[in-house]
Parts: C-alpha cells; sequence; structure tokens
C-alpha cells in the first residue's frame, strides 16, 4: 500500500464524528443567527407597529414605506440597514442638524429635492392626501402672486396617527396638541423636535416616520417654488 493512502487511513481512523449534542448546539446557533437577522430586516418596516397598522390601511402603509425609507436612503450612509444602525443615523441626523441651526440660525434637512418629487411619483394620491396638503402662499404684499405651500392635512389620517402615538408618548402628544392648535407643521413643532428631540424617543419607529414627514414637509416648503 502506498505511503500517502496509508497517511489518509490514518487520519480517518483518528477523526472522530461529532457528537449529537454537538451538532445540535450547530443547529440552534444557526436558527439563532436566522431568527436575529429576520428580527433586524422586521423592525424597521413600518407595518410592523401596530399603532400605524391601526391607523393606515396595508396600501397606505406600502406607500409610507416607500416614503420612510427614502428619507433614510438619504440621510443615512450604510445601504444594509437594521434597528442599531437606523438609530445611530437618525441620532447622528437629528444631533447635526440642531447644531447646524445653532450656528447658522437655519437648517439644510439634506434631501435632494429632485428626487423627493420622483418619490412622490412612487405613491398613491389618496395616500399623500392622507399626509399632506396643498395650500397658497403669498409672495407680495397685494397678495397678487401665490405660490403653492406644503403643509399637514388636518383631516387626513397622519393627524389620527400622532394623537394615536400621543396617547403613550408625551413629548408627541404636545406635538399633536400643536398641529391641533395651528392645522399645520407650526413653529412650535419643527423648534420642538429638531432642538429637543432626545425626549421624543427617536429609537421608536413611529417618531422616526415623524421625523421623516417633518423634514420631507420643510424641505419641500423651502425649495418649491411653483404657481398655485
Amino acid at each position: 500500500q502506498p505511503k500517502n493512502l496509508r497517511f489518509i487511513s490514518r487520519t480517518n481512523l483518528n477523526t472522530k464524528p461529532l457528537g449529537v449534542n454537538t451538532m445540535k448546539n450547530i443547529v440552534y446557533i444557526i436558527i439563532i443567527m436566522i431568527l436575529i437577522s429576520c428580527t433586524s430586516s422586521k423592525s424597521i418596516e413600518l407595518k410592523s407597529n401596530k399603532t400605524i397598522s391601526e391607523t393606515f390601511n396595508k396600501s397606505e402603509i406600502k406607500n409610507l414605506q416607500i416614503i420612510f425609507d427614502f428619507f433614510n436612503g438619504q440621510i443615512c450612509d450604510s445601504k444594509q440597514m437594521n434597528k442599531d444602525l437606523l438609530n445611530e443615523c437618525y441620532e447622528k441626523y437629528c444631533s447635526e442638524i440642531r447644531e447646524q441651526y445653532k450656528v447658522e440660525y437655519e437648517f439644510n434637512p439634506k434631501v435632494n429635492f429632485k428626487q423627493q418629487l420622483e418619490m412622490y411619483n412612487k405613491i398613491d394620491k389618496s395616500t399623500f392626501n392622507e399626509i399632506w396638503d396643498f395650500q397658497k402662499k403669498w409672495t407680495t404684499k397685494t397678495q397678487s402672486d401665490t405660490l403653492k405651500h406644503l403643509g399637514l392635512s388636518y383631516t387626513g389620517k397622519y393627524k389620527d396617527f400622532l394623537q394615536n402615538y400621543g396617547k403613550v408618548n408625551k413629548a408627541i402628544h404636545q406635538y399633536s396638541e400643536s398641529f391641533n392648535a395651528s392645522g399645520d407643521l407650526s413653529p412650535t413643532m419643527t423648534a420642538g423636535l429638531l432642538m429637543s428631540y432626545e425626549y421624543y424617543d427617536i429609537s421608536d419607529i413611529r417618531t422616526k416616520l415623524i421625523i421623516a414627514i417633518q423634514y420631507l414637509t420643510l424641505n419641500d416648503q423651502n425649495k418649491r417654488i411653483e404657481q398655485y
């Protein structure tokens, strides 16, 4: 028998098969890794949240997800997103926006407006109207020249969402009450979320959605020049 074959034979004889317990442990580890991966993915899906799923229908939630994913893609560096990375992204974004405002007394939402307009075309008009509506903005003292001004819809489901979420989040309750009083995205709402975002629990996906809607609205207000 050739030496190389005899060496292989000895190797095979000295190799011990994996025990049953070891195999079970490996299987358990694989299952846990799969579950963690699935949980991380589902944790940034809006449909997984009870408040959102009870306020909006399935079609509207799909559209909200398009809006949410667009905003996340604009402000976050990582393309492969999970819950932890998204939390870090929003913390960094809110901090940078606040610091920018402290220095310059203005802020840039860091959202490409042309791409934002393209995003609007990907969602149903009915869903758009549950969140926003167009109002008139006068540009001269004579009020002869009017432009489109994007505001929050006072009759849409987004208003209901703020009220429902406000039942379990004090800061959002105040945010919602300010909206009820003003009928639109008010300076109080904008300043509160801008300067005191830590009190809004931005680890909650509902707060992230509110941040996305607020800054998309402000970006539209600042950059849209269109006749009403």
